[in-house]
């Protein structure tokens, strides 16, 4: 593991200055998700500009998010900051969630169902959700960064 360099409380202001570096007038700051199990250390980013961090698919807010994470220099999840535009990963996690409920009861009706088309950290939400489930177990099924996840009876 690499030495971290930038303090998880140094974060939101880092991606606010590196923001207005950029021209964007945007605010980055805490907010607790409601689930730090499956969203430790939220950094909400808003203002007039954070709309163009959000499109085409969050194609920069991920590369920003790449930037915190090597200024970080960590790789455990708790240690690390996650950037939210306007609450919508966290709309996102929420979402997962009901799906992982219902792919549960499903996969217990039925012996296994699948969701598809998840990137690694929706992957990762609904793994971590349907772990609470006793009797049932997921892998990931597929090839490339998105895949399908398959909920089955232990």
């Amino acid at each position: 593991m690499r030495k971290s360099s930038l303090a998880l409380d140094a974060v939101p202001d880092q991606v606010t200055r590196w923001a207005s570096q950029l021209g964007l007038k945007v605010e980055a700051l805490f907010e607790p998700s409601g689930d730090e199990t499956l969203f430790p250390n939220r950094i909400l980013v808003k203002g007039d500009d954070v709309s163009w961090l959000a499109t085409n698919k969050g194609a920069a807010i991920d590369a920003l998010q790449f930037l915190v994470h090597e200024a970080q220099g960590e790789r455990e999840d708790a240690k690390l900051a996650y950037l939210d535009p306007l609450g919508t990963r966290l709309f996102r996690m929420k979402e997962l969630k009901a799906m992982a409920a219902f792919a549960a009861e499903k996969a217990k009706e039925l012996g296994s169902f699948a969701l598809s088309g998840l990137t690694p950290r929706e992957r990762r939400w609904v793994h971590l959700t349907i772990s609470q489930e006793p009797g049932l177990s997921t892998e990931s099924e597929g090839i490339g960064h998105i895949k399908t996840l398959k909920v089955f009876k232990a």
